[in-house]
Order: structure tokens, then C-alpha cells, then sequence
């Protein structure tokens, strides 16, 4: 997935603006070095950190930081030389554009108004009205528009795919995915579980190694998911239980890292009763390395003649059913893998996103 054109013209928005905010810091920095040139050239920097790296600004940490510096920014030129910054008070509606925490669109809407005021007090109360009144009224364009924004954000968040560099698949596209694929499996007797994943060391840094490698280590028709809560997913297809066993060992031994996995078997069940969220709330807690959980409940009869109606346009795919020997319920504690199990493992193929 290439980078959409909306991206690419905020990045160079965010690159000319910064370019033209350090070319005014240094014309002041010329002439003497003074408070507002260096906010200039702090403001300057932070574009240029955006547009450089613009995939930061997906972070929500990073975006409220980022703009209630800008706000301060702003409000600090505007206090201390108004003569010349005074335009930087439309600004703040542009802030109020962006997807951002609730709690930050009052927090910059006070800090505008509290600018205006006391950069326009001096001028008089017809001059201070009409200043209050045009802030105002930009603010709640930019607040309208920026609910609207807040939806689309929301929507993007539930595309399939959220990451150009990595063939990681969202939740919502997991939720997508089952019914399709448990169908699949029941019509071709094959195995199908799904594997959520997640560090034993929890953090942004430990999460974010887990992706990398997980995107590495795992075959091209074993199909990764994120889920909301920071836990991976995989969702593995293979001949029976044994092969699937084994090809699980093998994918956590690949990771070389310390992880905890829950195995949530799919055959014949009801994809609508899988708690996503139960399922991985305190996954890193788990005492094994690999828990096999209980089948699912059954899904009804009319939902089997539903589904395999509406499969019958799918892919087929090259699966074949073998007489594997089934594994016991319950811990599965990882060990390594044989030379026979890994020569009789032939990764079959699953869908193919």
C-alpha cells in the first residue's frame, strides 16, 4: 500500500511552513537574538520533525504534544510582539481541524481567546469586541470541522491495513476475515486456529520489536492482525492439529523473544462469540508460554448452510486433509521441534490478502 496523496501534500505543507518559520528565525537571529526568534525557530523545528517524519504524527501522545506546543507557540508570539504576530491568532481554529483528545479543543479554544484578549485590550473595547467576536467565530468552523474530521479519522482507524511498511491487518479486517475462513476450513476439513500474541515485557518498545519480527517471521498466507488493546494475532491454517502445534512452536521460536500466546481454536464455531477483548486482556501475565484455549460454542445449523452458500465464490484453496493425531487441550509448553516434524512441515497456502 503506497502512501496516500492527502499525506504526501501534508508532509510538504508541513516542510514549506517549516522552511518559512526558520528563514524568519534566522533573519531575526541576525539582528539580534531575541525570545521570539527562538520560539520562531522552535516552531520551525517541530514542522520539520512532522513532515520529515510524518508517520509520528498517527501517535496520539505525539499529535497532543505537538500541538499544544504549536498553541503555546502561537499565543507567546502574539503576546509579545502583536504588531507583527498578530495573524498568528487564526491558528488556533486551525488546531481545532485536526483529530485530537476532547479535552484538548476547550484547552486551545481558552488559549486563543485568552490571547486575543489581552493582545487587543489595549486597542480599545470596539477593537477587543470585534476581535473576540472573529476568533470566535473561527474557532467554531474550526471545531465543526473538525468533528468532521474526528469521524474520518475513525473511520481510517477501522481500515483493513493501517501500515504502508509492514502486512499487518487490522481487527476490524480480522473480524472481516473469520467467517469467510472458518467456512473455508469447514468445507475443506482442514485446521484453523487463531494465535494472539504479546511481550512479556510490556511497552511501545517491546510492542512495536513484537511487529517487526512477527511481520519477518511469519509465511506470507499466515495473515497478522494489530488489535486495539497492542496484541497480535495470527491466524494459522494447516493440515491438522499436529502440523499446526508444530508450525506454532516453530513461528515463537522464530521471534526470539519473550512472549505469552493464547491458541483459540475455529472449526465449526461461531465467529460472533469470539471476545476479542477477554481474550487478550493480561495475555501477557499468562504463566506458559503457549495456552490452548476451549473451543468456541457451536455455530447453528442454518448459519453452516448460510455460510457455505456464501463461500462457494471463494478461492480454493490447496489444502488437503490428513489423519493427523489430534493434541491434548490444555498447556502447551514450548519445546523444540524434531527433524522428522520439520521435514513432514509443508506450509499450505491460506488466504491471500
Amino acid at each position: 500500500m503506497e502512501i496516500k496523496f492527502k499525506v504526501r501534500l501534508s508532509q510538504f505543507v508541513c516542510l514549506l511552513g517549516s522552511v518559512l518559520l526558520l528563514l524568519e528565525a534566522a533573519r531575526q537571529i541576525s539582528i539580534g537574538l531575541t525570545l521570539t526568534a527562538l520560539l520562531l525557530a522552535v516552531g520551525g523545528t517541530m514542522l520539520l520533525v512532522v513532515s520529515l517524519a510524518h508517520e509520528l504524527f498517527t501517535l496520539r501522545w505525539f499529535r497532543t504534544l505537538v500541538m499544544l506546543s504549536v498553541a503555546l507557540i502561537m499565543s507567546a508570539l502574539v503576546l509579545l510582539a502583536p504588531q507583527q504576530h498578530l495573524m498568528w491568532l487564526w491558528g488556533f481554529a486551525v488546531l481545532l481541524l485536526y483529530p485530537r483528545p476532547r479535552w484538548l479543543a476547550p484547552a486551545c479554544a481558552l488559549i486563543g481567546l485568552v490571547t486575543t484578549w489581552l493582545a487587543l485590550a489595549q486597542l480599545g473595547s470596539d477593537w477587543l469586541s470585534l476581535g473576540i467576536g472573529i476568533t470566535a467565530t473561527l474557532m467554531a468552523l474550526g471545531a465543526i470541522g473538525g468533528r468532521h474530521q474526528q469521524q474520518v479519522w475513525m473511520q481510517l482507524e477501522r481500515r483493513g491495513r493501517r501500515d504502508s511498511s509492514r502486512a499487518i491487518w487490522s481487527q476490524y479486517q480480522l473480524m472481516r476475515d473469520l467467517p469467510r475462513e472458518i467456512a473455508r476450513a469447514d468445507r475443506e476439513d482442514i485446521h484453523i486456529e487463531l494465535i494472539l500474541l504479546a511481550p512479556v515485557k510490556t511497552g511501545r518498545l517491546a510492542n512495536r520489536r513484537l511487529m517487526n519480527t512477527l511481520d519477518s517471521a511469519a509465511l506470507p498466507h499466515e495473515t497478522r492482525y494489530q488489535l486495539d488493546d497492542g496484541a497480535l494475532a495470527v491466524l494459522l491454517v494447516t493440515r491438522g492439529e499436529r502440523m499446526a502445534s508444530l508450525r506454532r512452536r516453530q513461528l515463537i521460536e522464530h521471534l526470539a523473544m519473550p512472549i505469552r500466546a493464547r491458541v483459540q481454536p475455529l472449526n465449526d464455531s461461531d465467529p460472533s462469540a469470539l471476545d476479542l477483548k477477554r481474550l487478550s486482556a493480561h495475555l501477557s501475565d499468562e504463566p506458559q508460554p503457549i495456552t490452548l484455549l476451549p473451543p468456541l460454542p457451536r455455530k447453528p445449523a442454518d448459519a453452516d448452510a448460510s455460510s457455505g452458500e456464501t463461500s462457494t465464490d471463494n478461492a480454493s484453496s490447496d489444502h488437503a486433509s490428513t489423519d493427523d493425531a489430534p493434541s491434548d487441550h490444555g498447556r502447551d509448553i514450548l519445546k523444540p521441534a524434531s527433524a522428522a516434524d520439520k521435514v513432514a512441515l509443508t506450509p499450505s497456502r491460506g488466504n491471500d490478502h
